[in-house]
């Protein structure tokens, strides 16, 4: 009788490893068949995403922000030492035809940032009609969680991005003005400014500083002044708790709290800084609290992933299977990004406005989700 339930247990692990193998290799190729093979709205090697209109979601638009790309690249050159060795190939491809994409949204004046979008010619909200005659006094300046997703997805020289870390000194809060929308007590704390532009506002949000930081991590850069100042807003805003009670005040970029606990749980997974260890297991338990909360599957994607880089052991698998990607990728929770005028507002403005959705955005990419996906069954696979 043992040997025959042996048997059973050992035929069903085969029949779970299959399954996994089969959805992996689904998704993986399905990620290569998003991505755009020449030139047209989008340039060649990036993957197509789409912009909604808070106030009326139902109606995408395409948006050629080079964003998603680079998360995605950069998604997946973290994944592929754990992919079988006959798929990291596609990898490798993915990699190399997105590259050249990455050239249209860079100025050759700044060879050390990006943009959100197209530069030549600059591009606002494209889709937008009725933006379209302002776009060059009102293109946007280069930032820096494009330029840091960039570089993390194109794995550079150190010699670029010390440059880059050198560069940023110049944009921080204070260098050129002050911030004028968060927290009173952070004014004159000199931390990396989201924006590049010297007449744009100084922002700071959590998930870009994130951003920032696991770049300098990844290449151990050297911390100075602007790193120690980052690190102590975000250590203070962990300690209070403010990625549950104000993420989108903290964060109007990204703005809820499954995506600023997937972040900061991908910072803690690259480099595991010293000073975020005393909030790990409150991060765990926060994570928990938001998956029980969760009846978006995509966010309790995220969460979950995030819970296996805070070190806690996952239960029953999530489904995915290639009969319900779809549905995935369409649920209105599947939002990764957002963009919102309130934003750049002064206080008390910045706070009023908030929650307001006839003055954001949200986008999406379903290549982007597919990598997500990707990220978790790996992650999940790996800690059993």
């Amino acid at each position: 009788m043992r040997v025959i339930v042996l048997v059973i247990g050992i035929s069903a692990a085969g029949m779970v490893a299959h399954a996994q193998s089969s959805i992996i290799s689904f998704l993986l190729h399905r990620i290569a068949s998003y991505q755009n093979m020449s030139d047209s709205f989008y340039r060649a090697g990036m993957f197509p995403s789409y912009r909604y209109y808070a106030a009326f979601p139902h109606v995408p638009k395409q948006d050629n922000n080079i964003f998603f790309t680079a998360l995605t690249c950069y998604t997946l050159r973290q994944l592929k030492p754990k992919l079988a060795d006959s798929l990291q190939p596609i990898v490798d491809t993915i990699l190399q035809r997105a590259q050249p994409a990455f050239a249209g949204y860079q100025k050759p004046q700044h060879p050390l940032t990006f943009n959100f979008w197209p530069v030549n010619p600059p591009v606002v909200f494209p889709n937008a009609m009725l933006l379209k005659p302002f776009r060059y006094v009102n293109a946007l300046p280069d930032d820096a969680d494009d330029a840091s997703m960039i570089w993390l997805a194109l794995h550079p020289p150190d010699s670029v991005v010390e440059a880059y870390h050198d560069y940023m000194a110049g944009y921080a809060n204070t260098s050129i003005r002050r911030i004028r929308n968060t927290y009173r007590a952070y004014r004159l704390l000199p931390f990396y400014n989201t924006w590049f532009g010297k007449k744009m506002p100084v922002d700071v949000d959590f998930c870009v500083l994130c951003n920032i930081l696991t770049l300098f991590y990844t290449y151990h850069i050297p911390l100075n002044q602007y790193d120690s100042a980052s690190i102590r807003w975000l250590n203070d805003m962990i300690k209070n708790k403010k990625y549950l009670s104000d993420a989108a005040y903290i964060s109007p970029h990204y703005a809820r709290p499954p995506v600023l606990i997937y972040h900061v749980a991908r910072l803690w997974q690259i480099a595991h800084p010293a000073w975020m260890q005393p909030y790990i297991q409150q991060l765990q338990q926060d994570a928990r609290y938001c998956l029980q909360l969760s009846s978006c599957t995509m966010d309790s994607i995220i969460l979950s992933t995030s819970l296996m880089r805070l070190g806690f052991k996952p239960g029953m698998m999530i489904s995915i299977d290639s009969k319900n990607i779809q549905d995935i990728e369409h649920q209105p929770c599947a939002i990764f990004f957002e963009a919102g005028f309130y934003a750049m507002l002064r206080n008390p403005f910045k706070r009023w406005f908030t929650p307001l959705s006839f003055i954001k955005y949200y986008f999406s990419c379903p290549a982007y989700i597919d990598a997500l996906l990707l990220e978790y069954i790996l992650a999940y696979t790996s800690s059993r």
